[in-house]
Parts: C-alpha cells; sequence; structure tokens
C-alpha cells in the first residue's frame, strides 16, 4: 500500500515538473518571439525621432539615371542645366541632385527611401517654397552676364505660383522662349488683358509678333502701392 501511494506521489512530482518545464519553455519561446519585433519597433521610433540626413551621392546623374532611364530624363543631358562643361549648371555640381535634393536615402537598398522626407519631384500637392528654393538657389543669384531673379513677394508669388507653374525643365528646349506658347500660357491667366492690350499701330509694332516678356518681366513684377 504504502509502495502505491510513494509511486503516486513520484508520478504527480514528474507531472508537475513536466507541467513547470513546459510552462517555462513557452514563456522562453514567446520571449524570444516578442523581443526582436519590441527591439525593431523602438529602432524604428527612433529612427523616425532622428531620422538620418541625407547626402548627396558620390554617382551623382549616373547613379540617378541607373533607375529613372526613361527619356525625358536622359534628354535633360542635352539642355542647358545639363551642359557640365558649364560650371554654373546642375549637372556640373551634384546632377540632378542640384535640383531634387540630396538623394543618399532616396537610394538606399535598405528602404529605397520610404518613411523620410522625399525628393523635390515638383508635383502639384509638394510645398511650393521647395520648388521656389530649388530654381532661386542659382537663378537668385548674378551669374555671369544673366541678373539674379527677383523672384519672392512678386506678384505671381503672392498667389502662390512656383517656377514650374510656367517653367519646363526635362525638355531640350522651354516652352516658355517660344513665342505662341509664352503667349498661350500667359493668357491662361492674362486672357483678357492680352485681348485688350494696346497695339502699338501708331509706331509701327507688329504686337501680335511680340512676347509678353519682351516687355512685361514678369520675375520682377511688384504691386503698385
Amino acid at each position: 500500500m504504502r509502495q502505491l501511494n510513494s509511486n503516486a506521489n513520484a508520478q504527480r512530482r514528474i507531472r508537475s515538473s513536466a507541467k513547470s518545464c513546459v510552462s517555462s519553455l513557452l514563456a522562453i519561446l514567446i520571449f524570444v518571439w516578442f523581443l526582436p519585433t519590441s527591439f525593431a519597433d523602438e529602432k524604428e521610433n527612433t529612427t523616425r525621432r532622428n531620422p538620418p540626413q541625407a547626402q548627396y551621392t558620390a554617382e551623382g546623374v549616373e547613379r540617378c539615371i541607373g533607375c529613372h532611364a526613361g527619356e525625358r530624363m536622359v534628354q535633360m543631358a542635352k539642355t542647358v542645366h545639363g551642359n557640365k562643361k558649364n560650371p554654373q549648371t546642375p549637372y556640373a555640381t551634384h546632377g540632378c541632385e542640384s535640383c531634387h535634393g540630396p538623394g543618399s536615402i532616396h537610394v538606399s537598398r535598405a528602404r529605397g527611401g520610404r518613411g523620410f522626407p522625399l525628393l523635390i519631384a515638383f508635383r502639384q500637392g509638394e510645398p511650393g517654397e521647395r520648388h521656389i528654393e530649388a530654381c532661386i538657389s542659382c537663378h537668385g543669384k548674378d551669374m555671369g552676364k544673366r541678373e539674379g531673379m527677383n523672384w519672392t513677394g512678386n506678384i505671381h508669388d503672392s498667389i502662390g505660383m512656383t517656377c514650374v507653374s510656367c517653367h519646363q525643365l526635362h525638355v531640350t528646349s522651354d516652352p516658355m522662349k517660344d513665342q505662341k506658347q509664352q503667349r498661350k500660357k500667359c493668357a491662361q491667366c492674362h486672357s483678357r488683358q492680352i485681348d485688350t492690350h494696346r497695339r502699338f499701330d501708331n509706331v509701327g509694332i507688329t504686337f501680335d509678333n511680340m512676347t509678353c516678356f519682351g516687355c512685361h518681366d514678369v520675375h520682377k513684377l511688384t504691386r503698385k502701392p
């Protein structure tokens, strides 16, 4: 009888020990399962609080063209901005990044630039200040015979327009340099002023062959007091 009780007690101890081991093992597995996630989440939160600062890539244009190899991107090398021989052009400095911003995070294989401030795409919906700053960083200064533009605070700036509201860069020739295209663009807002404009026929001027910019420096227009 005593032997039976002893065996029963031993079995209970074994079952209790087994349950304890299983519980401990489950606890360890749960800890190991969730611990890396917790560390990853904390690292993610820390990264978002203190995002790394983007730097200019060493490869410049070549790194960008590796992915953005469409016709509009490649033909930039044929434009004024793509002239590497002119030290004042974007391609002679940081290439595409001169206008779109430092791209080290954007080209990162680890994240592909996601989750951090995006490069400037010059599209609607982006803060206009970023567009203007990118252009004025060069065009706001005197460049040889080209006088710097006083865009900030003028009429067009005050109504929220930016450089790309009128100009195109990924083209071999900006349409705004063409008389017909320029007038068509201005007429989108100023059709009444164009239709009712003085014609100057009495002094031998062919008004319809003139450009708006021939008389009006739209980059420096200020409101009359």
